[in-house]
């Protein structure tokens, strides 16, 4: 044989065998892909209001609760004296908060405040009809959206045998200040 046959035959081997692997591979290879793709989960809405305020990214409501005080014989309505009572409302609105939480809800006079005889008396859930004794906090659980519940505060100026000032301080008082400040602090918490 010649040398141009041998390099043939081997030119010829080489494409053969080339061939056959690529056959072999392309006939038993796995098939492979790579894909790309997204989890897409929904956040759970936490959108609280208070008053028809919504509290996201707020420290202090912009707008202060007033109450309503009886009228009597003597005190004409919405005017704060001795002896008045009145009451004020909190309505939270959850319809909004895909999650159950808490709420706790303390109230204190404003430091510079000191009618210590204007007082929480009491509280009533939903107008329920059963005023609950106020402490210095209430605590309670809420169902994810729930549209409003309604929370309302009982206050006097106490003037009886238990208040802590006497007529004196009392007129004082009414002499060198125009309102009282009472401060509530509301804190919601997710359930787990």
């Amino acid at each position: 044989m010649e040398k141009k046959d041998i390099k043939f035959i081997i030119i010829f081997i080489f494409i053969v065998g080339i061939s056959f692997i690529y056959l072999f591979q392309a006939t038993y290879a796995k098939y492979r892909k790579q894909i790309i793709t997204e989890v897409n989960a929904n956040v759970a809405s936490w959108n609280i209001k208070i008053n028809d305020e919504a509290i996201a990214n707020k420290k202090k409501l912009a707008n202060s609760i007033t109450p309503i005080f009886d009228e009597n014989e003597y005190v004409k309505a919405n005017t704060l004296a001795p002896g008045v009572t009145g009451h004020f409302d909190i309505i939270i609105d959850s319809s909004n908060v895909d999650v159950d939480f808490t709420y706790e809800i303390t109230a204190s006079l404003a430091e510079d405040t000191d009618l210590k005889d204007f007082k929480i008396t009491g509280y009533e859930l939903n107008d329920s009809g059963t005023i609950n004794k106020y402490d210095s906090s209430i605590t309670g659980d809420l169902v994810k959206n729930t549209k409003n519940t309604k929370i309302r505060f009982y206050v006097a100026w106490v003037d009886d045998d238990t208040n802590e000032m006497d007529n004196s301080e009392d007129t004082t008082y009414a002499v060198n200040h125009n309102n009282v400040i009472y401060n509530l602090t509301i804190k919601f918490t997710q359930k787990k």
